[in-house]
């Protein structure tokens, strides 16, 4: 049975693999003549969902969504952005823990 928050931080983790693929995808093609910059939105979305933006209509419907961008990548941008994707990652991994103990727990009855 996936609960909405589950199903929440499963997007929200698909989002970020997605996020880490286009950011090293962008540092590999710094100095590639032409290339645009890749980006995948997933918080915009959340907190569009969040603040009841009419056609939206839960957490549960937010995905992630890959766009490229009119320019190119900028070193520092890209590794400021790759840095704050690991640390969401490790969030939404910690919540995912959490989520599964809580149902262990309830399951068992034992907390560990």
């Amino acid at each position: 049975m996936e609960t909405p928050k589950l199903s929440l931080l499963r997007n929200a983790m698909q989002a970020y693999a997605w996020r880490t693929k286009a950011l090293t995808s962008n540092l590999a093609n710094l100095d590639t003549p032409g290339y645009r910059r890749l980006a995948v939105t997933f918080e915009e979305t959340l907190q569009d969902v969040r603040t009841r933006v009419p056609g939206l209509r839960d957490e549960t419907d937010v995905h992630a969504r890959l766009t490229v961008d009119d320019g190119p990548p900028v070193l520092e941008d890209e590794m400021m952005d790759l840095a704050d994707t690991q640390m969401r990652t490790q969030l939404a991994t910690r919540a995912l823990s959490e989520h599964f103990s809580l149902m262990r727990t309830g399951i068992t009855g034992r907390t560990s």
